[in-house]
C-alpha cells in the first residue's frame, strides 16, 4: 500500500470513530431525556437504546429488559413491560382503553377515565412500523407484528400476526 492510501485509510478510520463517538453521545443524551420525563417509573436493562421524539404519558411505568431497541417518535400512553431481546419499530404506538362512554346521559368528556391499561412484551419480539397496540394485552414470547398491524387482544408466543385487528397467520418456528 503507498503513502497516500496509508494515509486515507487511517483518516477514514478516524471519521469512523467519530462518527461512532457521536452516535453513542447523542444516545446517551436521548435516553437522559427518557428518564427526566418520568422519574422513578421508568426502569431499564442493559444495552437499551431509544430514538429520538418519544412521546409518553403522565403516571405511567415503562419496565424494559436487556438489548431493548426502539426507534423515532415512540408513544406509549399505557403502563408497559417490555422483556429481553424486543426491537420495535417507528412510530410505534402503545395507547388505553382509558375513557368511559358507557353513560349515555353524561358526555364523554364528563365520564370518569378508567385506570391506565398495562401491556406486555415477553421479550423475542420484532414490533413493526406504524402498529398501534390497543389496552391490556400481551404479546407472547417470541411473536412477530407486521408493519401497519393494530392489536387489540392478546397474541400467542412464537407467531407472526398481522392486519387490523392482528392476528396469527403462521407459527414462527
Amino acid at each position: 500500500m503507498n503513502r497516500k492510501a496509508r494515509i486515507r485509510n487511517r483518516g477514514g478510520l478516524l471519521a469512523n470513530s467519530l462518527i461512532g463517538l457521536a452516535r453513542r453521545c447523542v444516545r446517551r443524551v436521548r435516553f437522559a431525556r427518557f428518564l427526566l420525563h418520568a422519574p422513578g417509573r421508568i426502569r431499564v436493562g442493559r444495552d437499551f437504546i431509544i430514538g429520538p421524539r418519544p412521546v409518553i404519558a403522565r403516571g405511567v411505568r415503562f419496565h424494559a429488559g436487556d438489548r431493548v431497541n426502539i426507534a423515532g417518535e415512540f408513544v406509549m400512553h399505557v403502563n408497559l413491560t417490555i422483556g429481553d431481546d424486543v426491537m420495535i419499530s417507528s412510530r410505534v404506538a402503545f395507547i388505553g382503553n382509558d375513557h368511559s362512554f358507557d353513560d349515555p346521559a353524561k358526555t364523554i368528556q364528563d365520564q370518569d377515565r378508567l385506570p391506565a391499561s398495562c401491556a406486555k412484551l415477553e421479550g423475542d419480539n420484532l414490533i413493526g412500523f406504524g402498529t398501534i397496540v390497543i389496552g391490556d394485552v400481551k404479546i407472547g414470547r417470541g411473536t412477530i407484528v407486521g408493519a401497519g398491524s393494530v392489536v387489540t387482544r392478546d397474541l400467542p408466543e412464537n407467531s407472526i400476526c398481522v392486519g387490523i385487528p392482528a392476528a396469527p397467520i403462521k407459527k414462527r418456528r
